[in-house]
């Protein structure tokens, strides 16, 4: 079946008391981003967060992933920092959680010079009742991670209503499975660890099975866009997810998700099932057109 859209209203109100203020915090964010023409058409949400959300994937996770096809020297980080800042001001008196959320810190990973920088941004938020608000001013505040991608194009973006009246963009899902499976493959070349692509993947799968054969292609397609400049073409090819390495990082840390999940399946058969749908990708096809391309 397709995956149904939540309200993130829908997903506040239904949080477990200990989540409540970061939730409403993710809330206070999303809201800044989608009311601010100089913040919403370049950041789009991607990541655990945007399926925890929109898509009921119930995958904890504390961080807010976005992309964008800008480059650090496109930005004023000190100029967008502001932005961010008075557009949470804003949105702090539109839900009127009784909530302040300010940018507390940022770091360009892995350096201002590399070819795919992240801005990191810590934002703390805090009740607006003294004690609690005076915590903002502190480094060890209640914090939420902002991972911002630069110079990493969106090929496939949909929107998603925050309310009524405004919108977000966000990775469509075959652009959220393309990244997912390169970020899988990518674990041998970063030498990193990334388990819970294995758990989403198979989520997806699960529930997005009228994947027809035209829209195989365009995940495919964007595998191989979003991998360029990654050196990922030796792992690009319908046996990469069956690489050792590969496999053996996907499953190093996986039982570890047992703590941010309701119910783990077995890493085997999951990674399986992922497997066989990545082989399952028209790759002879792809690999016909890219060679005619490549002719003309």
């Amino acid at each position: 079946m397709y995956l149904t859209h939540q309200n993130i209203e829908q997903w506040v109100s239904s949080s477990p008391q200990a989540q409540l203020p970061f939730r409403q915090a993710i809330h206070i964010i999303l809201k800044a981003i989608s009311n601010t023409e100089t913040l919403r058409p370049f950041m789009i949400m991607k990541g655990g967060m945007l399926l925890g959300i929109f898509y009921q994937n119930d995958r904890y996770t504390k961080d807010i992933d976005f992309s964008t096809g800008q480059k650090l020297a496109d930005i004023d980080v000190a100029t967008f920092l502001q932005t961010f800042n008075d557009a949470m001001d804003i949105a702090e008196t539109e839900v009127n959680y009784g909530m302040k959320c300010k940018c507390q810190s940022h770091e360009i990973k892995p350096n201002a010079i590399g070819t795919f920088p992240t801005i990191v941004i810590k934002i703390g938020y805090a009740y607006k009742n003294g004690m609690n608000l005076k915590q903002l001013e502190k480094p060890f505040s209640t914090i939420i991670q902002i991972d911002y991608s630069l110079n990493e194009p969106c090929y496939n973006i949909d929107s998603i209503y925050i309310d009524s009246e405004t919108t977000i963009q966000v990775y469509a899902l075959i652009d959220v499975i393309a990244e997912k499976f390169r970020s899988v493959l990518q674990q041998k070349i970063r030498k990193r660890n990334r388990e819970q692509d294995i758990y989403d993947l198979n989520f997806l799968i699960d529930n997005f099975q009228d994947v027809y054969t035209d829209m195989k292609y365009k995940i495919l397609d964007t595998l191989h866009k979003k991998s360029i400049g990654k050196n990922l073409e030796p792992l690009l090819h319908q046996n990469g997810m069956r690489d050792p390495e590969v496999k053996r990082r996907s499953g190093e840390r996986y039982q570890d998700l047992t703590t941010t999940v309701e119910s783990l399946p077995a890493f085997e058969p999951t990674y399986e099932k992922v497997t066989q749908f990545f082989e399952s990708l028209p790759w002879d096809k792809f690999n016909q057109q890219t060679n005619k391309s490549l002719i003309k």
